[in-house]
């Protein structure tokens, strides 16, 4: 797979293929995979883009040579925590999400 820009990444969010993906990948109930909870459960019917709000996280971003569609790369996330990753790498876990 080759690195997407930037450019590239925001056609993938704004597709019908990518709202399918987190109709089906972030359903009601969903844990998010960046602070594993800790914010609270991933929350449905608010405004777009609330930090509590869903989204999908791409565990290694497309713009670092991560597939942007391939299911096990992509996890359920709050908006906030996923704005917040950016398109780092996951770091080492610990008990509570992500260690920056």
């Amino acid at each position: 797979m080759s690195v997407l820009t930037v450019e590239e990444l925001r056609a993938v969010r704004g597709s019908r293929r990518w709202k399918a993906l987190v109709v089906e990948l972030c359903p009601p109930g969903s844990v998010c995979g960046i602070c594993l909870g800790q914010r609270g459960p991933i929350r449905f019917g608010l405004r777009a883009r609330h930090s509590l709000g869903p989204s999908l996280d791409h565990i290694v971003s497309p713009t670092l040579g991560g597939d942007p569609w391939d299911p096990s790369n992509l996890q359920p996330a709050h908006f906030g925590c996923n704005s917040g990753k950016r398109d780092r790498l996951p770091p080492s876990r610990s008990l509570r999400g992500w260690v920056w």
